[in-house]
């Protein structure tokens, strides 16, 4: 009996999944909302096996999320890290974007760590989606 390969709405407001007898037969984009579909953790890599679970049943991690598009229409802006830094890069495309400020070196942010909401202004300290603040001082050990 043929194994089927199953993929998921990564939308967490979509319940749409789909099966077919090999992975490059799956839609890349979800018919009714045109996120993206997955057929692996995007943590851990593993296959999924139940088109219901909301969570990797492997590593646990939550699999619905909001996921940035792979062709944005604006240019993708990130923020430094660093409360103390107004350092800022605007970029057509994330493979082109750097890691690190160009003014202090710490990380830079273009998305929300918590709901995944694109960074929207240079000044902005705070998601606009969820509240979170985005700057954050890194805590040394020592």
């Amino acid at each position: 009996m043929p194994t089927a390969v199953i993929a998921i709405c990564s939308n967490p407001d979509c319940s749409r999944h789909a099966a077919a007898p090999y992975a490059s037969e799956l839609p890349q984009s979800c018919p009714t909302c045109g996120a993206l579909m997955l057929d692996r953790c995007w943590k851990c890599e593993r296959s999924l096996t139940d088109p219901f679970t909301a969570y990797c049943t492997h590593c646990g991690v939550p699999l619905k999320r909001i996921l940035p598009r792979l062709e944005p229409r604006a240019p993708l802006l990130a923020i430094c890290a660093n409360p103390e830094c107004d350092g800022a890069v605007e970029t057509m495309l994330i493979a082109s974007q750097p890691s690190r400020c160009p003014k202090c070196h710490s990380p830079l942010i273009s998305h929300c760590w918590k709901c995944g909401a694109r960074v929207v202004d240079r000044q902005q300290h705070y998601c606009q989606v969820c509240g979170v603040p985005l700057k954050r001082l890194a805590v040394r050990p020592g």
